[in-house]
């Protein structure tokens, strides 16, 4: 990488962003309040302390005094930095019912010299308008690729936040297109994870990853390759551990872009009558091989089941999910059971753990993308499976406290559950 673009990287202040050129061009979509000032007290903290001049233009759900309350908030010494920012009114900057780019980009740019000129390094900004109509929509689009084509060339850094619940498919499209890279920050989605719009965005998520996921794994996998290639170098084997830590983060990055193509456009379902008992017969060494790794066991009790209408790779797949949900949540030793019976005519499969438990607060939002107890989850396993039972009419119950978790999952027969379900399927 060039020595003049390491040396002038700018600290961003958010926990998960890594440092960024100058000209970077940030787009975020926030749940609430709390998640936006989330975001952008750290980007601006971190701005103030590197010698920058920030602006921030703030716009709903904040206003101009709640804004500057939150920086004095979260920066003890932020009246020593009274020369060093600014905060608008968007009204008053972006001037809504006449917003003409090239006069707010010309303003930035204003913005900058005077900053430089001043002895400053270049200008952190935050801001984003708000659109009522197709109209306002398309200036507001307008607007931002004029910033986006000029921002490159400027020793500025840009972050643009934007309110999810008043984003729709096409904004978010719109917006993550016109922008250098784009995340979302919500730390309570369960207040709109139910409307349509939500289904629309994360449907999106899935076809975004579907799109770059070749284009991520290729460079991945040759990454990965020249890393164990310099493992069976002799005069290497000091760092031995590292090259298994990178690996390892690897593998965890792949694990990721694979749950988040697992909630892309569903494939073709082959389904027939299938017996619970034999799917699980067929998982069981692979399971046990994953369990042993960790000094854990899985152990299988069945009993007399009647066949299921699925297809058994969905049913793979939810196994898989609650098994090593349950292995994660285990100390060395743990075992995690798996039980099916029949009862009152339904095929009822159990999975048992003997792990921490799963707090009351998770367990009401289980199934719900973003939902997680691990520290590096991404809660999207757990948001596939319940989607897979559910198509198939299967009901879910969970019985967990701190001595571990039990999923209860029942399926209607094939031959005695509902004829609707049934004659859906066969019908194709």
């Amino acid at each position: 990488m060039d020595q003049e673009l390491v040396e002038n990287l700018r600290k961003v202040g958010i926990p998960y962003i890594n440092d960024i050129p100058w000209g970077t061009h940030i787009c975020s979509f926030f749940g609430s309040k709390s998640d936006l000032l989330g975001i952008v007290v750290p980007y601006f903290k971190a701005g103030l302390e590197n010698n920058e001049f920030c602006i921030w233009v703030v716009s709903e759900p904040l206003d101009v005094s709640q804004a500057r309350e939150a920086l004095e908030d979260a920066i003890p010494d932020f009246p020593s930095y009274a020369e060093q920012v600014e905060l608008y009114d968007h009204r008053d900057w972006y001037h809504i019912s006449e917003l003409d780019a090239d006069r707010i980009v010309q303003a930035w740019i204003t913005k900058l010299k005077a900053a430089i000129s001043n002895g400053y390094e270049g200008i952190r900004v935050c801001g984003s308008t708000v659109w009522t109509d197709f109209r306002s929509w398309k200036k507001h689009l307008d607007y931002e690729a004029k910033v986006e084509n000029i921002i490159g060339s400027l020793q500025t850094i840009a972050l643009c936040p934007f309110q999810l619940e008043k984003c729709g498919l096409p904004e978010l499209l719109g917006l993550a297109q016109i922008h250098d890279f784009t995340f979302i920050s919500c730390k309570d989605p369960y207040s709109y994870l139910n409307s349509m719009v939500n289904i629309d965005r994360l449907e999106l998520i899935g076809k975004m990853a579907a799109s770059v996921a070749h284009e991520i794994r290729n460079p991945m996998t040759s990454v990965k390759g020249f890393i164990q290639l310099l493992q069976g170098d002799k005069d290497l084997q000091r760092y031995s551990s590292y090259f298994m830590l990178m690996i390892d983060e690897l593998e965890r990055a792949n694990d990721i872009i694979t749950e988040y193509l697992s909630i892309a456009k569903p494939r073709v379902r082959n389904v027939e009558n299938h017996n619970l008992n034999e799917i699980l017969t067929t998982m069981l060494l692979l399971l046990q091989a994953d369990a042993r790794k960790e000094d854990k066991d899985v152990i299988l009790v069945t009993g007399d089941t009647a066949d299921i209408l699925v297809d058994p790779r969905e049913i793979r797949q939810v196994i898989l999910n609650l098994v090593r949900n349950g292995l994660d949540s285990m100390p060395s030793g743990g075992v995690v059971e798996i039980r099916t019976s029949m009862q009152n005519n339904e095929i009822v499969l159990e999975v048992e753990d003997s792990g921490h438990g799963i707090p009351e607060e998770i367990q009401v939002h289980l199934g719900k993308p973003f939902v997680t107890t691990k520290e590096h989850g991404t809660g999207l396993g757990m948001y596939v499976t319940y989607n897979i039972l559910k198509s198939y009419q299967a009901n879910i119950n969970i019985r967990s406290s701190n001595e571990g978790t039990r999923f209860i999952i029942r399926f209607p027969s094939a031959e005695g559950g509902n004829s609707d379900y049934i004659c859906r399927y066969k019908s194709g």
